[in-house]
């Protein structure tokens, strides 16, 4: 389950209302973050994530799953069959970190292998800092969760020799499709290379 990225006021201070059933609102900001969390392959609350694996590729680039970085503790390459550390690197020596972007450039390229890579980082955004489009992409999701709760993507019906439409949206939230502006942002925000 993924953290909630905004907070009750949040919610009801970007979609201008007042939902007064407590649970409803801490599920449906739940709904949204942990949608936003699977769909981007991302955190974005601020967490250490410790001796993080990576494979060698034989680039000069080791991705981390999260960003931005705040604080870059170890980078280490690690004999993976024997379970043992073979080398920590040095920053600006041996390395350059890329925080806001959430990579590492070694200066030798990567040796090619299996999670032959460790990296002890923190990354993420503290809840007041989390930009404000994200936030926002995540008080319209649990909006469009709370009030298409019973239409499972129905775009429209009929009932004389009934037929139904569902819309052909290509990211769907419980069964209901995400508006494209609300895609687009997320999609900003999606991790590609890990």
């Amino acid at each position: 389950m993924a953290d909630a990225l905004i907070t009750s006021a949040d919610l009801e201070l970007i979609l201008q209302t007042t939902i007064s059933d407590a649970s409803l609102k801490t599920m449906l900001i739940v709904i949204a973050s942990d949608f936003i969390e699977n769909f981007t392959n991302r955190k974005f609350l601020s967490q250490e994530h410790s001796k993080e694996t990576h494979d060698g590729d034989g680039t000069h680039y080791i991705y981390l799953k999260n960003y931005p970085v705040t604080a870059l503790t170890l980078v280490e390459a690690w004999d993976t069959y024997n379970n043992v550390q073979l080398y920590a690197y040095t920053e600006n020596e041996e390395y350059l970190a890329y925080m806001n972007e959430g990579y590492i450039y070694m200066r030798n390229n990567t040796s090619v292998g299996h999670k032959n890579y460790k990296v002890t980082y923190t990354a993420g955004y503290v809840i007041g800092s989390m930009p404000y489009d994200l936030r926002n992409a995540c008080a319209q999701l649990a909006g469009l969760v709370y009030t298409n709760k019973m239409k499972s993507g129905v775009k429209s019906e009929s009932m004389g020799k009934y037929s139904v439409t569902y819309d052909k949206g290509d990211i769907l939230i419980m069964g209901i499709p995400v508006p494209a502006d609300i895609a687009g942002v997320l999609n900003q925000y999606r991790r590609r290379h890990i």
